[in-house]
């Protein structure tokens, strides 16, 4: 389970682009490019400054009528996998 004070920002050699429905990440110094679905692209979207994963499921909550644990638990693989992938960082 994610701590909600964590506190996360997205990797300076990330960009993060939406053109209509299509969303993604690219990494600017090894090219790397992520498709990125409307919410993921939100959840990272949070984190452009420092911010704290609390703050990031108020955003998404307001967003989407979802259970809270629900988005804690889809949130919290969605952060590992973008730490993983060095898209965020935790600050």
């Amino acid at each position: 389970m994610l701590d909600l004070t964590q506190r996360f920002q997205i990797n300076d050699k990330i960009v993060l682009r939406k053109i209509d429905s299509k969303c993604w990440a690219l990494n600017i110094e090894n090219g790397n490019q992520y498709r990125l679905n409307e919410v993921s692209y939100l959840i990272l979207d949070s984190f452009r400054e420092v911010s704290t994963v609390g703050a990031m499921v108020s955003i998404v909550e307001k967003e989407y009528a979802v259970d809270r644990e629900r988005l804690i638990a889809d949130c919290s693989l969605m952060i590992q996998t973008a730490v993983d992938k060095n898209i965020l960082k935790e600050v």
